[in-house]
């Protein structure tokens, strides 16, 4: 068992593109390629392509036999320059059963779901093969033909689309500086292709990171840190999607199904590495976390569980948070001994370790741990809940429980935590005389330079110098982020319901009267204020009133407020209620058809190109205007509207492809004595509500939050929104709004 933090961190085997090698306009190619990686040092690659990766081309792993990471690059860009990347798609088909059947992209060498289960699984049925991959630069602001577009992908050579192999992608980098991923975005394929290989990071860099590595040292103190869960081969030489994803068997009929269709792994890798360490000084470090994993959260803080260093075990105080997806905070906030940071999948972290605090004279390890694990049994991993993150998911730090999670215990092949997902990695801090290695943090300095503390005061200031941009502005009175024109209205009020388990209602009604399509296990529903009589079956309440109609107020909680569904499906035809039997043989609606039409294409690739550059001819879809500001009302409530409070739907991270938006309040929703669900207003200090901006936000089990967004200037067209757990994702959670020009009617 891999428990021993006997990986190094990854760190020198990372392909970095300095922001000066690509001058002004600058252009590199990326190819994705099936490879041999290795998952752990003591275990050699295979001889056989055992991941998919994102490879730069004229970068060492180009020529490489074979692998030490499957991380794609780590570019990076300064602000204002703009990078065209070339997407190569590398990735060969699978051969057609018989003659004339339609050919797919091969599938990753990971385990993955059998493509026979749509055979069982209705849902299968209606979700598309892959075709071939889709780069996303997530947080990015780029054009839409720049975007990654799920229905626009680099397909196979000689694919019978007339799909290109490759897709050329423009990124302006005109934003604040941020950390940024890449991924893959495939249609209906996100979690497998992802889970693959397929991420990378991307650095928007400015006059800020020089003010900060000067302040803490240099750049040689930034570790970047990709925290994701896999489930290792008994051999350590691979990875099992399907073990991750497991499936039971209905004695009755012999279908199978999946126990929980997201992906959970029993292995936490940073840089692709199962439990690293990494040799680190007495200095300050800024850590650049990104929550790479398909599904899990973590609830991220510092402990030494033996009590070594300084006598205690939880050591939250050393962290400072100072970014996050869009960009560095206004201010820094310092956590305290027992607090911890939240993070979800998709959701990046900036935050400055300050080890300086730690006595060269009593040199240790502290452990980065996890606890967003309680009510987890190791005895059934199976039935792992998607945690929500809150006090009954989270094992607070400081509690006997929360210690045992992360203790070690002696056993018969060496020390090993009794929760492994508890741990995440170590952090071995050494006199800096004595640094070595590979994985080491920084270069070695002379035993007697001390590093200083963090200078707090410096650090608000020079986070202050950057802290507006054309979206937003830091203001001071209130104090938090604020309309950058304080004279721009809010021109809309929009209402989004995420939707968990509604597969259950096929049992009694394969069409869902509230949206006239087919259920399905997960949902994203647009809602508009129903005008349906008392009694219709395709009106239903929620406790909240949004002021749909009155943009220029803000949502309240109101008991028994009824909408209607106005978009339920990432395409789908105008006929808001065609007859059930009308949708098979309408070729326009890509949710009741099989996986495969008569014509051999997978069912909505065949008319993508209408609906992207038409969106007018499908259902009605938001339609922001650039430049302008909108207030989003998000609901994560499950699907029983009866009792809305009796289920615990999944947490889902809501995330928007291009804007950055502010969270101004939180409500969670409460039952009272009368049985009457309302949503009452919630504070937690280190969601950073109202003065941070996010492209992807927690949205927690039973929780509703408002969202102010803004469109930027000089974008216009269709943009996906989603849920980032990818699973989700893929079986249907994603809708997209469509930009127009200012001067549009």
């Amino acid at each position: 068992m891999l428990m021993k933090f006997d990986n190094h961190l990854p760190l020198a085997a990372l392909d970095v593109i300095g922001a000066g090698q690509t001058g002004g306009w600058g252009k590199i190619a990326i190819s994705v390629e099936a490879r041999s990686v290795k998952y752990t040092d003591s275990v050699a690659a295979p001889a056989s392509p055992n991941a998919w990766c994102y490879i730069r081309q004229g970068s060492p792993q180009e020529r490489a036999v074979s692998l030490e990471n499957y991380l794609g690059p780590i570019v990076n860009v300064t602000r204002g320059r703009p990078l065209e990347v070339v997407w190569i798609n590398r990735i060969g088909s699978m051969p057609a059963e018989k003659p004339g059947d339609a050919r797919s992209l091969a599938m990753p060498p990971i385990d993955p779901p059998p493509m026979d289960l749509a055979e069982d699984i209705d849902q299968y049925k209606s979700m598309n093969y892959p075709v071939g991959v889709v780069a996303h630069l997530h947080g990015a602001k780029a054009r839409p033909d720049s975007d990654g577009w799920p229905l626009s992908p680099a397909s196979f050579e000689g694919n019978p689309y007339g799909m290109p192999a490759y897709r050329s992608y423009c990124y302006p980098n005109d934003q604040r500086a941020a950390m940024l991923w890449f991924h893959d975005h495939g249609m209906d394929n996100t979690a497998v292709q992802v889970h693959a290989g397929l991420a990378g990071l991307y650095f928007v860099r400015d006059n800020s990171d020089a003010e900060l590595f000067h302040l803490i040292g240099d750049e040689t103190q930034e570790l970047p840190l990709v925290i994701q869960d896999r489930c290792l081969n008994a051999d350590g030489a691979g990875v099992s999607y399907l073990k991750g994803v497991p499936l039971q068997k209905d004695p009755a009929t012999g279908k199978r199904s999946f126990i929980r269709p997201e992906f959970l792994g029993d292995t936490i890798l940073v840089n692709g590495r199962p439990w690293p360490h990494a040799h680190v000084n007495p200095k300050i470090y800024r850590l650049r976390i990104l929550n790479g994993s398909n599904a899990r959260s973590y609830a991220l803080t510092l402990a030494d569980p033996d009590g070594k260093i300084g006598g205690k075990i939880w050591y939250g105080d050393l962290l400072t948070a100072i970014g996050n997806d869009g960009g560095l905070f206004s201010r820094g906030e310092k956590l305290d001994e027992l607090d911890y940071l939240l993070l979800a999948p998709g959701e990046r972290l900036d935050v400055l370790l300050d080890l300086t605090q730690i006595d060269n004279d009593v040199l240790g390890s502290l452990h980065l741990v996890n606890l967003s694990i309680a009510g987890y049994d190791p005895a059934q991993p199976e039935q792992e809940p998607i945690f929500q993150n809150d006090a009954n998911s989270v094992f607070t730090p400081g509690t006997p429980e929360a210690l045992k999670a992360i203790a070690f215990t002696q056993k018969s092949d060496g020390p090993h935590a009794d929760l492994p997902l508890a741990n995440v990695m170590e952090f071995r801090i050494v006199d800096a005389a004595h640094t070595h290695g590979a994985a080491t943090a920084a270069a070695p300095t002379a035993h007697h330079a001390a590093a200083a503390p963090l200078d707090r005061v410096t650090l608000d200031k020079i986070l202050l110098r950057y802290a507006d941009d054309e979206s937003f502005r830091w203001d001071a009175s209130k104090p938090g982020l604020t309309r950058a024109n304080a004279d721009a209205p809010v021109v809309r009020n929009r209402f989004v319901l995420l939707m968990n388990d509604t597969a259950g209602k096929a049992d009694v009604e394969p069409v869902s009267p509230i949206t006239g399509g087919p259920w399905r296990d997960t949902q994203m529903w647009e809602l508009r204020p129903s005008t349906a009589p008392a009694g219709d079956a395709s009106a239903f309440t929620v406790p909240f009133d949004a002021k749909l109609a009155t943009p220029w107020e803000e949502g309240q909680p109101a008991a028994g407020v009824a909408y209607q569904v106005s978009r339920a499906f990432f395409f789908e035809p105008a006929d808001p209620n065609p007859p059930h039997a009308a949708r098979h043989a309408d070729p326009l609606w890509p949710l009741a058809t099989d996986n495969v039409d008569p014509a051999g294409y997978p069912p909505i690739y065949r008319y993508a190109h209408l609906y992207r550059h038409n969106p007018a001819a499908g259902r009605a879809v938001i339609r922001p205007r650039e430049g302008s500001y909108e207030r989003w009302y998000v609901a994560n409530i499950g699907n029983d509207q009866a009792h809305l409070a009796d289920g615990v739907p999944d947490m889902h991270p809501f995330h928007m492809h291009l804007v950055n938006f502010v969270v101004l309040r939180r409500f969670r929703l409460r039952k009272d004595a009368s049985e009457n669900s309302v949503f009452a207003r919630i504070e937690r200090r280190l969601d950073f509500d109202g003065v941070v901006r996010h492209d992807t936000v927690r949205i927690q089990s039973n929780e509703l939050v408002e969202l102010l967004v803004h469109f930027p200037r000089g974008y216009t067209g269709v943009y996906p929104y989603h849920c980032h757990l990818v699973e989700h994702e893929d079986m249907g959670m994603m809708l997209h709004f469509d930009v127009q020009p200012q001067g549009a009617p």
